[in-house]
């Protein structure tokens, strides 16, 4: 019925409006911490490596919390709310242990159910809207969030700066916040789903490889899709061997403030981010996905060359995470769409799931490998490699691009669909 169907977007559009704006505060802190570690507490390039390392590779994990979301639809509410509550319960003690170590534990548990849940929003997603109201609803709230971190950044910035209010109590304060939209990702409606089949008792080794059988044989019958990966892979390994590279890089060669650094990471980032969005989404309705990731590819990469050259003047720098941020915002539509995208007339929480996996693939070993090309030759140089890998992603996806094929499971992606 119509009033159940109204019903069913006012209060999906609800609960995802209100994850994101709670969730934003948390976010602006945590983009953060590699910053505020290295200024207030002095950790060392190991320990900033570690942590470049933990949201890649512990995506590898993430990849089995919704491994039997296929068969067991009926907990895509619970999936979503237990990764939710997890990922953010342990910053609530942030202000009573004070140690490095424990941050870095905290943001493992993050890393580890940040994404987790996602698979299951995004069938969500495709369960309760269509597919144009989808697009449209979670870019408006994906750039709302944006908006709201420009401003959080002038107030971060300043209190970080200042050091008006303790750090740690900003982690605590803020979780509880994001900690707050559970009480509406509790309301979001699901038509009544059965499972499919009961789950499986099988043997543990069969528990472990059998995600991953699977992953690979969706991508052995699905090249387009096998294509993208390959895109996303290259240009995700040449960002993540940049990374334990650019706390160094903006902490010890270019010594900069907390407020110049949220300036750049929050505010400038955040224009780009919003000013681009509504772009991207009409490019995500209007071309294939390997366009979209051919162009964004070029803007990492370009990303990297400006901040590399903001040790000449500080300008590159602010103009480097404006692109940053205008290449984020379609990075970040095109990840998380593009399960429901491709999934076609398909359950899409397997697709999803293959994104996580393939973040962790290159996750255990490009930090790593970053770190240690930064202990030898410095963070700048790294920085320069990071922005020819970028390109070199692009330069494959346009190499390969072909039309997508007109079958029945890909007619999402055409314009006039």
């Amino acid at each position: 019925p119509m009033h159940t169907a109204r019903f069913t977007y006012e209060k999906t559009k609800k609960a995802l409006l209100w994850m994101s704006l709670s969730n934003e505060p948390f976010v602006v802190l945590y983009a953060l911490i590699p910053f505020i570690i290295r200024k207030e507490l002095g950790v060392s390039l190991l320990q900033l490596s570690l942590l470049a390392s933990l949201r890649p590779v512990l995506s590898i994990f993430s990849f089995y919390w919704s491994a039997n979301l296929t068969v067991q639809r009926h907990r895509l509410r619970h999936n979503l709310i237990s990764a939710w509550l997890f990922a953010r319960l342990p910053f609530l003690f942030v202000p009573w242990i004070e140690s490095s170590w424990y941050l870095i534990f905290c943001c493992a548990g993050y890393e580890l159910l940040n994404k987790s849940g996602n698979p299951a929003l995004m069938e969500i997603l495709k369960t309760n809207l269509e597919k144009e109201k989808r697009e449209k609803i979670y870019t408006l709230c994906f750039v709302l969030g944006f908006l709201e971190g420009i401003l959080l950044g002038f107030l971060i910035g300043n209190l970080l700066n200042q050091q008006f209010f303790p750090w740690q109590g900003l982690f605590a304060i803020t979780a509880i916040i994001s900690l707050s939209s559970i009480f509406v990702q509790i309301q979001i409606p699901l038509p009544p789903i059965q499972p499919i089949r009961p789950p499986n008792r099988s043997s543990l080794i069969v528990t472990i490889l059998s995600p991953w059988q699977e992953a690979f044989s969706l991508l052995k019958m699905n090249p387009d899709f096998l294509r993208f990966q390959y895109g996303f892979m290259i240009g995700g390994i040449g960002l993540m061997l940049a990374t334990p590279s650019l706390s160094l890089f903006c902490v010890d060669y270019l010594h900069l403030t907390h407020q110049k650094i949220t300036v750049g990471r929050s505010i400038l980032m955040g224009l780009g981010v919003s000013g681009s969005s509504y772009l991207w989404r009409r490019m995500l309705s209007q071309q294939n996905a390997d366009q979209l990731l051919s162009n964004i590819l070029i803007g990492f990469s370009l990303y990297l060359t400006c901040l590399y050259l903001a040790v000449f003047h500080l300008y590159f720098f602010y103009i480097a995470h404006i692109l940053y941020g205008l290449s984020q915002a379609g990075s970040h539509l095109l990840w998380n769409l593009s399960g429901p995208l491709f999934s076609g007339h398909e359950e899409s929480s397997q697709y999803s799931r293959v994104n996580i996996l393939m973040v962790g693939l290159r996750g255990a070993i490009a930090p790593a490998v970053g770190g240690a090309l930064c202990s030898l030759l410095g963070p700048a140089p790294i920085i320069l490699i990071s922005a020819a890998i970028c390109l070199t992603g692009a330069f494959y996806m346009f190499k390969t691009k072909k039309t997508i094929a007109t079958n029945d499971r890909h007619q999402d992606l055409r314009p006039d669909h």
